[in-house]
């Protein structure tokens, strides 16, 4: 399951539906290992990712609703910052994927991401 490429040089925003439940999929998957384990390097590899994917959809919801140019940029950065974390995130999941009960579906709703938003 591996991606190579970059994010599209102006996703678009608001969020697709396509990609808005890319996301929430990624999130929920995310939110259900962080609340199932006790391991400290599962809780350090998903808890950031799964708060950026989190702030990506409250202030998609909070553009939607605004059109606010500074919720636009930073949406962008967010967007950015969160596919970089996603990647180093599937590396991980595919180096250490015994640590990871759910790898399968994390990397899934991964790749689905990375699929909505043309990610090679």
């Amino acid at each position: 399951m591996s991606t190579s490429g970059n994010l599209p040089a102006a996703p678009a925003i608001p969020l697709s539906d396509d990609l808005q439940a890319a996301y929430k999929n990624l999130y929920d998957k995310l939110e259900a290992e962080y609340q199932s384990t006790a391991d400290p390097t599962v809780l350090g590899a998903i808890g950031p990712i799964r708060d950026n994917v989190e702030n990506i959809l409250t202030n998609d919801a909070m553009y939607k609703f605004n059109q606010d140019s500074a919720l636009f940029a930073t949406l962008k950065q967010q967007i950015s910052s969160a596919t970089d974390g996603l990647k180093t995130l599937q590396t991980q999941i595919n180096a250490t994927a015994s640590h990871f009960k759910t790898a399968a579906d994390i990397l899934g709703a991964i790749s689905k991401v990375f699929g909505v938003l043309g990610v090679l």
